[in-house]
């Protein structure tokens, strides 16, 4: 097994620790279980699933390599970028602190977080998962590997915010809603 198997195997395997270490704090803590996600956590899990299965699956058709072929530059940019990805998500659960869910639930008393990386994106954490997929795709160096890893997750997250930002409006008010004026979604000053 070459060490570039060994460094993106490792960098998943950290990911899907995390992921599950999350349910399971939410479960231990009685949070979680929200009718009013609508299934979003179940069906996020299984498209970044479908994604990166996918990716891996897919990444070694030759005639969809970047241009130049595989070089290791290119790899640790991946694996980088899904750090970065890592590391904003985080921060964006600890920014969150106990008002963190793994599904679509608010509580009595929430305020909307407007500190750390909510300052300029409502939802970071989402854009943390992006950017490990992203960096998966990069790592792996395939055009198609890189559409399959990001699209899935992408139109997943896009329907769990739909429901998510329904949800906080309701609870939250007005509040959020010049929140949402205010801020972008994903990406700071573009969407």
């Amino acid at each position: 097994m070459t060490v570039y198997l060994v460094v993106l195997g490792g960098m998943s395997a950290v990911w899907v620790g995390y992921e599950v270490w999350l349910v399971l704090a939410d479960r231990k803590q009685g949070k979680g279980g929200a009718r009013v996600d609508r299934g979003t956590r179940y069906l996020n899990f299984l498209a970044i699933l479908l994604g990166i299965s996918g990716a891996a699956a897919l990444s070694g058709l030759s005639r969809f390599f970047f241009p130049g072929g595989r070089t290791a530059s290119v790899f640790w940019i991946g694996i980088l970028v899904m750090l970065a990805g890592l590391g904003l998500r985080i921060w964006a659960v600890s920014t969150l602190g106990a008002s963190f869910r793994t599904t679509v639930e608010t509580h009595a008393g929430q305020k909307v977080i407007q500190q750390g990386p909510y300052k300029l994106i409502r939802h970071p954490s989402y854009s943390g998962i992006l950017l490990m997929c992203l960096g998966y795709g990069l790592a792996v160096q395939s055009w198609l590997s890189l559409a399959v890893a990001v699209l899935l997750p992408l139109a997943a997250l896009l329907y769990r915010m739909r429901v998510e930002e329904a949800t906080l409006q309701e609870s939250l008010g007005p509040e959020y809603v010049e929140y949402q004026r205010r801020t972008r979604r994903l990406i700071p000053w573009v969407w």
